[in-house]
């Protein structure tokens, strides 16, 4: 109910007892001159102790607040102490009286509610140093896990190029599975310290301007053997990219690409893998639920588009793809090869860069996976942090 209807209700007996929450009145000094049965039961004070009091006795500090919501139309919530000392949380709406010289202060106990939320701000806040540590140990231990992966790869590497002599059958058989496993698992950690590191809040991006188009080269020479050694087609689309020079994290971005072109050709037996890039429309970008800056136009972003003809994904398993801790990308690496974490991974080193990844897929019918990234250097007033929010929920 409104104030000024509440007030309309009850001026004829000018009686708020009767109304569920507690219901104040303050002259201009702030002088209180009227408090209800709730106001009483809320507080612990009675009418007798309150008439003629002001009203900081129970705001204190927040009594400048009250003036300033009336102009706001809406509620907040203030703390105060009831007569026993206790800490309460009270829910207060205010207005001026029409007619009057006084302001109409309503309020009801949220003390409960409001010990809540700031417990679970005080275990996020707990729970976020905990990850940031955890990330920094494990970053930190990075040498520690590979010293040894390394030795493992260049040992078994030395035994197949025969510097102990020719080795016979059995034993070329055991030691090509030790060093395929040796940089598979080496791949894994490596991902693994990656996504650690991203974790990291303070993690340091080196934005720089670069050429894109060097960039995608480098990355399809390295594929494009991948691709051949499956008798795959790989097409690279540029002709609707007209901006040469990018804005973003080169490392990132290289690695991002490198990513989904290597998971569309591992999980593609025949026909094509194609990575088409171009500029999104604004309208575009801002339906993909992306923040863009004023000055930010059609040719601000890019939109990278990689089809394969390979083995699809199930509609239900779309979104667990994306997700580090699920199994469905896992279990298929296990399958075709690989760690499973290089879509999460990509996911989290585009939403760092201020972009998204989604996928357009049918089980059986290959995948398009698309991804949209910033690639202008915002104006000073619109921060790099704002385009690093973790669409990742």
């Amino acid at each position: 109910m409104k104030i000024n209807s509440l007030f309309k209700k009850f001026s004829c007996s000018n009686n708020f007892d009767n109304y569920p929450d507690a219901v104040i009145l303050i002259d201009i000094l702030d002088n209180i001159t009227h408090w209800n049965k709730k106001a009483e039961e809320l507080f612990g004070y009675s009418d007798k102790e309150m008439l003629g009091r002001n009203i900081a006795l129970i705001f204190d500090s927040d009594t400048e607040k009250i003036h300033e919501i009336i102009d706001l139309n809406k509620n907040i919530v203030l703390s105060s102490r009831n007569n026993i000392n206790e800490e309460i949380y009270v829910e207060v709406s205010c207005a001026e009286l029409p007619g009057q010289k006084e302001i109409m202060i309503t309020g009801r106990n949220v003390t409960r509610n409001q010990k809540v939320i700031q417990k679970l701000l005080v275990e996020y806040e707990k729970a976020s140093k905990i990850c940031i540590y955890k990330s920094s140990f494990i970053t930190g231990l990075s040498n520690d896990f590979k010293t040894p992966i390394h030795s493992l790869i260049g040992f078994s590497q030395g035994l197949l190029d025969g510097i102990c002599g020719e080795l016979n059958e059995k034993q070329l058989k055991y030691v090509t599975i030790m060093n395929k496993n040796a940089n598979s698992l080496l791949d894994f950690v490596e991902n693994f310290l990656e996504l650690s590191r991203l974790e990291n809040e303070d993690l340091d991006l080196n934005f720089k301007t670069f050429d894109i188009v060097k960039t995608i080269n480098i990355i399809a020479d390295r594929i494009k053997l991948k691709a051949e050694k499956k008798g795959l087609n790989l097409e690279i689309d540029l002709k609707d990219l007209t901006r040469k020079n990018i804005f973003s994290v080169e490392e990132m971005l290289s690695k991002s690409i490198y990513n989904i072109l290597e998971n569309a050709v591992k999980f593609t037996e025949t026909g094509f893998v194609k990575m088409q890039v171009l500029h999104p429309d604004t309208d575009f970008v801002k339906a993909q639920g992306l923040e863009m800056p004023d000055e930010f136009t059609d040719k601000s972003y890019l939109l990278f588009k990689i089809t394969d003809t390979g083995i699809g994904i199930a509609e239900e398993e779309i979104k667990a793809i994306f997700d580090e801790y699920s199994q469905t990308e896992r279990n298929i690496a296990k399958k075709y090869g690989g760690t499973g974490f290089n879509l999460a991974l990509t996911k989290k080193m585009l939403a760092h860069l201020g972009g998204l990844i989604w996928a357009e897929t049918e089980l059986g019918q290959g995948s398009t996976f698309n991804f949209i990234i910033p690639i202008e250097r915002p104006a000073s007033n619109f921060q790099l942090e704002n385009f690093q929010e973790v669409f990742s929920d």
